[in-house]
């Protein structure tokens, strides 16, 4: 973890970084309670600050209508275009009056991921031993490099405050010259984790680089 947060802060000029990890399943049934769901965070926003005193926010899904009014920062999970509809979605957030920050953006690593958006890992035939892809795809570092430059400039022109791009590498999606068992190819990173267990990096990677520094 540590290599891998020097290399964000020093080849890739981030000032900061998500690290995920909890509950989904539980927080998605909350989700369906919108009234349960805000009292919970409500009371979590509260503990969280009798013992941390920097922002405090929740990374939103866009189906989710939150009340932000114990939180320092709107955020929400923005998968998704350059389109108008997107972008009234992004302006949307702004009328709650509080920074706004995209906690998760991305896009996969071939031909067709960024119309895929959240749902582009879902390539992968897990049933196969070993697993595979469960077609045929393209490999293209391209198509998530220009996806990651498009969307930053959305998040600009919109008036995003912080976007956090979804995600450094997947470690559970080894790289392999073979397309049908090229995993990476459903990996959201800017980096790919070789049959070696090193990690390269994509060309997204220096995307992300050349955009923040």
């Amino acid at each position: 973890m540590r290599r891998e947060i020097r290399v964000i802060a020093d080849d890739l000029h981030c000032d900061a970084v998500r690290i995920t990890g909890g509950a989904p399943e539980a927080l998605a049934r909350l989700a369906e309670l919108p009234a349960r769901l805000d009292a919970v965070l409500a009371d979590t926003a509260a503990a969280v600050r009798e013992r941390f005193r920097g922002k405090v926010t929740y990374a939103a899904g866009t189906w989710e209508q939150i009340d932000w009014a114990p939180f320092d920062i709107v955020s929400v999970d923005a998968y998704g275009d350059a389109g108008d509809a997107f972008r009234q979605g992004v302006r949307d957030y702004l009328r709650h009056g509080k920074p706004l920050a995209a906690t998760e953006f991305g896009c996969c690593t071939y031909r067709g991921a960024a119309e895929r958006g959240g749902m582009g890992w879902d390539i992968v035939d897990y049933e196969a031993d070993p697993p595979r892809l469960d077609g045929d795809y393209t490999r293209d570092e391209d198509e998530q490099a220009r996806y990651l430059r498009e969307m930053l400039a959305v998040f600009d022109e919109e008036g995003v405050d912080t976007a956090f791009w979804f995600t450094f590498a997947g470690y559970e999606f080894p790289h392999h010259t073979d397309p049908r068992f090229d995993l990476d190819m459903a990996s959201y990173g800017v980096c790919k984790l070789m049959p070696d267990g090193s990690l390269a990096p994509k060309r997204s990677f220096h995307a992300m680089a050349k955009a923040y520094r």
